[in-house]
């Protein structure tokens, strides 16, 4: 009986827990797999293209979608996750793609009246 009593309190313990795995992974993802920031899309949806060498730092309205390009490498990117964040592009940028250290800035959404 102690032993179908403890496998129970395991068993609650495991299914009360599994929501906030992804929060102890540190994942910058919500609990359906979508991106905090945004997500990647097609180059052609992009508003302007952003050369990463030449930038200090970038500003973008929320909903934006962006190109950037960086030693010959693109991606595209909408700003269309939580708003007035800033957002490192390494976090980002797709495996591989040569960054430095810069911020982009995203606006407010104008779904938000606060």
């Amino acid at each position: 009986m102690q032993k179908a009593r403890f496998l129970t309190a395991i068993a609650m313990f495991g299914v009360a827990a599994a929501p906030f795995a992804s929060l102890a992974a540190g994942a910058d993802t919500f609990a359906n797999g979508q991106s905090y920031y945004g997500q990647p899309t097609s180059p052609q949806a992009a508003t302007r293209t952003v050369d990463l060498g030449s930038a200090s730092a970038i500003n973008v309205v929320y909903g934006e979608t962006v190109t950037f390009r960086s030693a010959g490498q693109l991606f595209t990117w909408t700003f269309n996750g939580l708003d007035r964040r800033a957002v490192d592009v390494a976090k980002i940028a797709p495996a591989g793609f040569p960054t430095k250290p810069l911020v982009v800035h995203v606006g407010k959404s104008p779904a938000n009246r606060s």
